[in-house]
């Protein structure tokens, strides 16, 4: 029973160390030599399976049965030695005349071992039982015996010779799987003196566990730390990419601030002529236009690298509405297109979530219906709230346009990056092919789905669906039985403002748009003179502070927390305004955290900056 109790032991003490190996999540993901090991695993343990029988039947002396098993248990360890070889060809994974011989050797010996157990049925070669049920070796016994010690052998110098000519972890591993082939051609040479010994089988249950701690486990080991060290170079050049999209964008929207300035200023001149003011149109039309791009870009860019984020904040989803409604209602009657809305059903007056990507998604589609759209047609919007739960609500969109609409095998290509059905239609309509793709993620992001169906010719429809909390807040008319009034705001004229900017077209048009509303404003060439001049001046002698954010020497967020810590009564009331080229939302909230009571993007739209004067600075 000695076999029995060994090959138990080593089939246990094998399954439960390498039970990755013998039941993994996946095996498709195995490498070929992965795959090698665990076939040679499974002879082993074909070859355990005999042994443990081997054990029982020959105590209680079935003799018919055991010389089966002894037959099986001889093909059994040819398969394993044959396996074993494949296995560390493999692992080797070197291309050279040597791993093609041993691999052809392992299966020529598998060869031999099948051939001599068929004969040993009609002749005693390997094996054989007398009267009483004693076993007895035969010749072929040792030759097959005396093969396997070569094999091993060959094995064992094979990897030594290739961990001589590797270092470091590797060569570790290598050198393990040596050793083990020189434990076993040495236990192999005992068991040919003393064949009922299980050594064979105590070889296997040792070097298993040499070969899946020292072998696989550090391959592991070693796989998992450069998954690592790739992930901490991809977060560092994501990181790199992020600094350089920001730079980028400073540098972009830099100029473009002053194009879009000048022009907009140009455009306002009362000498200017119908003819040149025409002309300023069209330059600022195309400076919409290639700004629209640049948000593209680093909207995409944001969404690849996973740093878009959703804000959580109450908003008037009336007020939104009527937005995305006046400016594409405008749109429709330049273009003369007819334009729908309808809030159908209970639709709330507030909501949380992020109003700024909400607009932008609505904005894009019915952007493309009245692009694609020729005059005459129809354009249409359809707002509805669907389901609640967990104090959350569904909106649901439904665009619907009667343009050229698109053919059933490009709509899986709507949301694809950079594609258009007609590469014509880029030069007609004027599409980067962001603007899908962007929609799509955003829409995702707000736990959403986008839907869409369209035939050429006829129309496109678009079903969009978000995710928005609810809010406890009602409008201002249900709360109250008198109409809410306009919101008080300030007069602009005579208003003092600190500009600081270290950008001198810059500073120029600020301060023409500044003379327009019949303000005064004192320059500032970057933040240490900024806070200079406040702190010279009298408490209450500027009304509000326009603050650029990169400037040499100090910049604007440092410049703001100095002002806000000055020990006098209006350094903490003063509105002081971000000006800046700096686009994305973590500027937006760094801006804010120092202290920065808004935060306007350039190129800076003057109604914009006139109407957050107005809502900030107190009226007196």
């Amino acid at each position: 029973m000695t076999y029995s109790s060994i090959g138990i032991l080593a089939a246990i003490v094998l399954v439960i160390i390498n039970r990755d190996v013998l039941h993994p999540d996946s095996y498709r993901d195995f490498t070929p030599a992965e795959r090698n090991y665990r076939r040679f695993l499974l002879g082993v343990m074909a070859y355990y399976v005999t042994d443990l029988l081997w054990g029982i039947l020959e105590a209680r002396r079935l003799t018919g049965i055991l010389y089966a098993d002894t037959a099986v248990h001889f093909v059994a360890m040819a398969a394993a030695v044959m396996l074993w070889t494949r296995y560390v060809v493999a692992y080797l994974d070197q291309d050279n005349a040597f791993g093609h011989m041993l691999a052809r050797a392992g299966q020529l010996f598998f060869s031999f071992q099948t051939a001599a157990v068929v004969l040993n049925f009609f002749r005693p070669v390997l094996f054989w039982f007398d009267g009483e049920g004693g076993y007895h070796a035969g010749l072929a016994r040792y030759a097959s015996l005396m093969i396997q010690i070569l094999l091993f052998l060959l094995t064992s110098v094979y990897t030594l010779w290739s961990a001589s000519q590797t270092e470091g972890r590797t060569r570790r591993r290598h050198r393990t799987i040596g050793l083990f082939g020189i434990a076993m051609v040495l236990l192999i040479s005992i068991q040919v003196f003393y064949p009922l010994l299980p050594l064979y089988a105590m070889g296997y249950m040792l070097g298993t566990c040499l070969l899946h701690s020292f072998v696989l486990e550090d391959e592991k080991e070693e796989y998992r730390r450069e998954l690592k060290d790739a992930l901490a170079a991809a977060e560092s050049a994501s990181k790199a990419k992020t600094a350089f999209l920001s730079s980028m964008s400073h540098e972009i929207r830099t100029p473009m601030n002053a194009i879009i300035g000048l022009n907009d200023i140009a455009r306002n001149d009362p000498g200017a002529s119908d003819t040149v003011k025409a002309h300023l149109r069209k330059i600022d039309a195309s400076a919409q236009h290639l700004l629209g791009i640049i948000n593209a870009m680093l909207d995409m860019s944001r969404i690849e690298s996973g740093r878009m984020t959703i804000q959580q904040e109450e908003f008037s989803f009336a007020e939104c509405l009527e937005q995305v409604n006046t400016m594409i209602g405008g749109q429709c009657r330049e273009k003369g297109l007819s334009y729908d809305c309808r809030v159908l059903g209970q639709v709330e007056e507030y909501y949380i979530g992020d109003s700024t990507k909400l607009k932008q998604v609505m904005i894009n589609i019915l952007g493309n219906s009245v692009k694609f759209t020729p005059p005459g047609g129809e354009v249409s919007l359809q707002v509805e709230e669907g389901t609640r739960y967990d104090n959350k609500a569904v909106l649901r969109f439904t665009f619907r346009d009667t343009g050229i609409g698109m053919s059933e095998a490009y709509l899986p290509h709507l949301f694809e990056v950079f594609t258009q059905e007609d590469s014509s239609s880029t030069s007609r309509y004027g599409s980067t092919g962001l603007g899908m793709p962007i929609t799509k993620s955003i829409v995702e992001l707000m736990n959403g789905h986008i839907d869409v169906t369209s035939e050429k010719g006829k129309g496109t429809t678009f079903t969009v669906t978000v995710t928005l909390g609810r809010s406890e807040r009602k409008s201002a008319a249900k709360e109250t039985d008198t109409p809410a009034g306009p919101k008080q705001t300030a007069d602009l004229k005579g208003r003092r403002v600190l500009l600081a900017e270290d950008v001198p077209v810059n500073a120029e048009i600020l301060m023409m748009l500044l003379n327009m509303r019949e303000m005064e404003g004192d320059l500032a060439e970057n933040g240490q003179i900024a806070l200079d001049m406040f702190s010279a001046s009298e408490p209450g002698y500027y009304d509000a502070v326009l603050m650029d954010m990169r400037m040499p020497v100090m910049d604007g967020l440092e410049a703001t927390r100095r002002i806000r810590a000055l020990d006098r009564p209006d350094a903490a009331r003063i509105p002081i305004i971000a000006l800046t080229a700096n686009a994305f939302e973590e500027d937006v909230q760094r801006s804010l955290q120092a202290g920065l009571n808004a935060h306007l993007s350039k190129p800076v739209e003057p109604e914009t900056l006139f109407k957050t004067l107005e809502e900030l600075i107190p009226d007196e």
